[in-house]
């Protein structure tokens, strides 16, 4: 009797979730007001003592994401004031090649993987003419170590 016996390799791919995980620290902020931008390198010296932006991602479910930004920045009493906001119930969609899109209620928000994310948002706003005006930021991120 001859028995034959074969080798796989079953190795699960980790969740989307589980790939994407962890802190990330922010390296540009860009803000554009009716198509004029203006984009901030966070990791200059002179900036980094004055504002500091990082992402907190969290596994909600296997494709699924609560993100919390924070935003800190130097007043003019010289305290660090820190504002949170929190993205509950991010989706992931995989892109391939380890990077997903990230949707927020079906909309894109942004990418993330292979230690990258970026997040984009656009909405309006008034100016001080109280013209009413189109406001997208655009914030990139690479994972802490």
């Amino acid at each position: 009797m001859l028995i034959f016996s074969g080798c796989t390799n079953n190795e699960v791919e980790p969740d989307p979730a589980d790939q994407v995980i962890g802190a990330y620290s922010a390296t540009t902020y860009s803000e554009s007001i009716n198509g004029v931008a203006q984009s901030i390198d966070l990791t200059n010296a002179l900036i980094k003592e004055n504002v500091a932006i990082s992402f907190d991602v969290a596994k909600k479910a296997a494709s699924t994401l609560t993100v919390v930004l924070s935003i800190s920045q130097r007043d003019s009493t010289g305290t660090m004031q820190t504002y949170n906001d929190t993205y509950d119930s991010i989706e992931l969609k995989a892109l391939g090649n380890g990077n997903f899109e990230m949707l927020n209620a079906g909309t894109s928000v942004g990418q993330i993987g292979n230690g990258n994310l970026s997040l984009q948002e656009t909405y309006p706003d008034t100016d001080e003419a109280e013209n009413t005006v189109q406001v997208t930021v655009k914030i990139a991120a690479t994972k802490s170590l």
